[in-house]
């Protein structure tokens, strides 16, 4: 086993492709500089996240809506190659989150591209999406992704508050969890913000309870969308202890941890908590209300 350097971009985002992309191959570089494997990007970070305050079918959401069909890209795409070429330059895997447009270009999802020196090497369309229907489509596939430091699996921002979609990675194997972010602040103060707090205790929360680790790279932009909005930033990497390792808050920056990912993994699930193994002593034969959808019936027939 070997060391593998984990990477996180906390980054200011804005509706600009171009600016976007010389942020990012800015943030590529300081990683290589620290000798990152793998270094997580922001939620759409390519386009810009959406603005949810304008009603559907107002003016503005209507501009919104074209702005990501006039923007999306596909996967493979042109930044795809560029971010590509990057990770070959660097022998670095790069989780890029954009907007994806498609194959025949009829429908948007937000999505990250997972990109290593060999070229793609997984693609994740957001699973729990419902309040972002208006602009993208639900994806429905799951992956575990073999990489030289481990087995690892990617999800997006809300998909975070479902512990079952993060535990079904780690009982197939994964031992890192990639997320790309784009986490809003309920108010303008990171110091007493419940969301903010939300996602700091779910972040250390799941890597805890499936005893692996979670690399999340968030927005920081402050006033988005005319002054209404900051972004919690908080992009973190934490150890399968549930120990937060390494920390931003609202600044620009590239954070990294390195670490021998797989020998943590196993420590952490044979001597961290009392020596327990959590996905070993499972009773899944008790779990059947996780799976069971009676909850979606209206009621009875």
């Amino acid at each position: 086993m070997t060391d593998t350097t984990l990477a996180a971009a906390n980054l200011r985002i804005v509706h600009d492709k171009r600016r976007n992309m010389a942020r990012f191959l800015e943030a590529i570089e300081e990683a290589a500089a620290r000798h990152a494997d793998v270094l997580v990007l922001p939620e759409v970070g390519l386009q810009g996240y959406a603005d949810f305050a304008f009603a559907t079918g107002s003016p503005e959401a209507a501009e919104q809506k074209q702005y990501y069909f006039r923007e999306a890209e596909t996967i493979p795409g042109p930044a795809t190659e560029l971010i590509a070429e990057a990770a070959r330059r660097h022998n670095m895997f790069i989780q890029l989150g954009l907007a994806e447009r498609a194959l025949h270009g009829n429908a948007i999802y937000n999505s990250t591209a997972l990109i290593g020196p060999e070229g793609i090497a997984g693609v994740f369309r957001k699973i729990h999406n419902q309040f972002e229907f208006p602009y993208f489509l639900p994806g429905d596939d799951t992956h575990v992704v073999a990489t030289p430091f481990g087995m690892v699996a990617m999800i997006i921002c809300y998909d975070l508050c479902f512990p079952e979609l993060i535990r079904s990675y780690a009982l197939r194997g994964a031992e890192c969890i990639l997320m790309s972010n784009a986490w809003p602040m309920k108010g303008h103060d990171r110091a007493d913000d419940y969301h903010g707090w939300a996602m700091d205790l779910a972040a250390r929360a799941n890597a805890f309870f499936n005893q692996c680790w979670l690399v999340i790279s968030n927005h920081c932009e402050k006033g988005a969308y005319s002054q209404k909005l900051d972004y919690y930033g908080g992009s973190q990497i934490v150890d399968p202890f549930g120990k937060v390792v390494a920390y931003a808050a609202d600044e620009e920056c590239v954070l990294t941890h390195t670490a021998d990912l797989q020998q943590t993994v196993l420590t952490s699930r044979t001597e961290g908590f009392f020596g327990l193994n959590l996905l070993q002593d499972r009773r899944p034969e008790h779990y059947a209300a996780l799976v069971d959808q009676g909850y979606r019936r209206a009621g009875a027939q």
